[in-house]
């Protein structure tokens, strides 16, 4: 919050990428912190519609982050947007610092250099176990490659979508927006498919229409079935990976090292950047 805030104060260009580059860094290391209170905000059974409840409204908050982000540049400035988005995400996280309890941990250890050094050595020991838990191996593994596919489409969509179809600026952003709205639905119907039918059938089933929507999309010639497509089982893709798969984490790691796993599922759909560099070198040709 303060990193991002700070943002808007800013007018030397390295410290402005510099403290750009750990508000990034800060703010995905939370999300590992946020994610390993999934079995503490939910009562067992239910994680999967909490996750698709945080997944939705994460996407519902993008229809007023961009009229609020915009009012903010006509009244104060481009550079205040920075500090109004700090402002607001501190404000909106209030909830679950005083309401959501924290794991009760026997025996806590203080923090030092020691304790630092230590557990580096027990996320290695975490990597090298992974190889007597294949279920979890392999769902690291499918997590990497449907994120490579997730990260190309958040990263690429709008710039395809304007210079494939070029359509006006108004267009461009209410598909944006549409598109949110969109997973914002699917994103609660993901949640209660985790529960009722299995974290695992509802994570294939997002993935494979994933799939099954980006080549239809490929193929598509014209705006209106392409922003439809974009809607439905994009839209459910979007959504319903990251839902089923959080879940799909509580059920499969450890209850004593839930935060590790979570870390680790983290780090696979931060890394998988090799769709996106590939895609902007066909691009280009």
């Amino acid at each position: 919050v303060t990193l991002t805030s700070a943002l808007s104060f800013f007018k030397s260009t390295p410290l402005l990428i510099g403290d750009y580059v750990l508000a990034c860094f800060f703010y995905q290391a939370s999300l590992v912190f946020y994610y390993a209170l999934l079995p503490l905000a939910a009562e067992p059974g239910r994680e999967g519609w909490a996750s698709g409840l945080g997944v939705a409204l994460g996407y519902l908050g993008v229809l007023f982050a961009v009229p609020i982000a915009h009012l903010t540049d006509i009244f104060l400035g481009r550079r205040f947007v920075f500090a109004s988005a700090g402002i607001l995400f501190l404000i909106f996280s209030l909830p679950l610092f005083i309401w959501v309890p924290e794991r009760k941990v026997k025996n806590p250890s203080p923090a030092s250099l020691g304790l630092f050094l230590e557990e580096w050595k027990e996320v290695f020991k975490t990597l090298h176990s992974l190889s007597r838990h294949s279920a979890l191996l392999f769902f690291f593994l499918g997590s990497y490659f449907v994120s490579e596919a997730l990260n190309t489409v958040i990263f690429w969509l709008v710039i395809y979508l304007t210079r494939v179809f070029h359509p006006p600026q108004i267009t461009v952003v209410g598909i944006f927006l549409g598109l949110n709205f969109g997973a914002f639905l699917w994103g609660l119907l993901a949640g209660f498919l985790s529960d009722r039918w299995g974290a695992h059938k509802t994570l294939l089933t997002a993935a494979a229409l994933l799939l099954i929507t980006l080549m239809a999309l490929a193929l598509v010639k014209d705006l209106r079935t392409f922003t439809l497509l974009a809607f439905t089982g994009g839209a459910f893709g979007l959504a319903g990976v990251g839902t089923s798969a959080r879940k799909r984490v509580v059920e499969l790691a450890p209850p004593e090292a839930i935060g590790e796993y979570f870390g680790l599922y983290n780090l696979t759909t931060k890394i998988s950047v090799m769709g996106s560099l590939v895609f902007s070198i066909l691009a280009d040709r």
